[in-house]
């Protein structure tokens, strides 16, 4: 019995050897295309040359640093030729001013799926035409102005780096930079809503070394570029310093830092910062450790991060603000982090700010509102006295009584 068995096994495997193998697709993509409007829709269109009919082409795309992969089948617009139309308005958005990886899987019919390589595009806000000009790392794209737009832009964020950034971080190569220039804010505002997302000035996407800020044109144009362009350099340097720990960072050191950066700081803020000292209205630091308040009041908690961090630097050093920075990068919480890297808890480092901050502007304001009161206690005060002192001055002035006097 055993040897019939193993003889039908080796007729089996020998019919089935012998049989033809069943032909395997050759697939070969012939062109991809890409076209899109910035925040409005993105096409795909692939040709594809195939031995066997094509069931099911469909496409997948991600954009750099994030973990989202979108996907959807395309439609056969002529034999070969397959395109997919993705809605961003109502779908996900892609991540502006990053490459956009994609990619096809094609199902012959009846055939194995094949995965294609791997394409890119890059996505950027193609309602403008960018003028672009780079030096070093750095690369600044306009569309309003000359040349002197971007060199501006370009000078201003190397001067932040060595005169500012370099002397509060430890310097490794400077990552590479797209500073994006929009020429009024509300444009600038309207490409980050179409991309899912809101701002009140700049913008940095610090995974990916892209900067977005607004500079119109006229006389605070300069200024401006001081302040924005430094201010998110620093937050890319600072997630180049602590990679994927950069979300643990509390929001007041993040921006206060980048405040720290600036070539030319905010004149608001000590403004907004008196307000609220006369008001008795500061925030607690504790409180703008992980977000900061989406009203009006925003503008006074990066009034109080910036002059909180500066605090800091003239206290600590550069050595203490990195040191802090390790510590919350390691997912400390605010008072612990602060006690393991200065020695003192978060809630006594702000009333040691406050009181040499604060203490004697608050002391002379008090004395300025008493003054009226003062002047007013003197007037009420020195009547009585004039009044006693009156009648003597005309005695003493009258001659009669001089002279009865000197007779008596």
């Amino acid at each position: 019995m055993r040897r019939i068995g193993c003889t039908l096994l080796v007729v089996i495997m020998l019919i089935v050897a012998s049989r033809p193998a069943a032909a395997q697709a050759q697939i070969e993509i012939t062109a991809t295309e890409v076209s899109y409007t910035f925040g409005g829709q993105v096409s795909f269109r692939v040709d594809i040359a195939c031995d066997f009919p094509i069931e099911t082409v469909e496409v997948f795309f991600q954009s750099a640093g994030s973990a989202a992969t979108y996907n959807g089948y395309a439609q056969s617009t002529s034999p070969g030729s397959f395109t997919l139309a993705y809605d961003l308005t109502r779908q996900q958005p892609l991540r502006p001013f990053s490459t956009v990886n994609y990619w096809f899987r094609i199902t012959p019919l009846g055939q194995d799926t094949f995965i294609s390589p791997e394409y890119s595009f890059f996505y950027e806000d193609n309602r403008f035409d960018w003028q672009s000009r780079s030096e070093a790392n750095f690369t600044a794209l306009w569309y309003d102005g000359d040349a002197a737009v971007g060199q501006m832009a370009l000078d201003t964020a190397k001067a932040g780096l060595t005169q500012k950034i370099a002397t509060l971080l430890p310097q490794s190569k400077p990552p590479p930079v797209r500073i994006y220039i929009y020429a009024s804010s509300a444009e600038m505002q309207s490409a980050l809503r179409l991309a899912g997302l809101t701002w009140v000035a700049g913008h940095a996407d610090t995974d990916i070394g892209v900067i977005v800020v607004s500079l119109p044109a006229g006389p605070d144009q300069y200024a401006e570029a001081q302040r924005q362009i430094p201010h998110e350099l620093m937050h890319i340097f600072l997630h180049q310093m602590v990679g994927a720990r950069y979300p643990n960072l509390p929001t007041w050191l993040n921006e206060g830092l980048a405040s720290l950066a600036e070539l030319s700081p905010n004149p608001d803020y000590e403004r907004i910062l008196a307000a609220a000292v006369e008001k008795e209205q500061l925030m607690s630091i504790a409180s703008l450790c992980q977000s900061f308040p989406t009203d009006s009041s925003v503008f006074l908690a990066y009034a109080e991060a910036a002059y909180f961090t500066r605090y800091l630097h003239g206290r600590f050093g550069a050595q203490g603000l990195q040191e802090l920075i390790l510590r919350y990068a390691d997912g400390m919480d605010c008072e612990q982090g602060s006690l393991a890297a200065l020695g003192v808890p978060l809630s006594q480092l702000q009333a040691d700010w406050q009181d040499e901050t604060f203490g004697r502007t608050s002391a002379l304001t008090a004395l300025g509102e008493l003054l009226p009161w003062a002047v007013l206690m003197g007037l009420v005060l020195a009547a009585p006295l004039g009044l006693t002192l009156l009648p003597r001055t005309r005695r003493k002035n009258n001659p009669t009584t001089a002279r009865a006097a000197t007779k008596g």
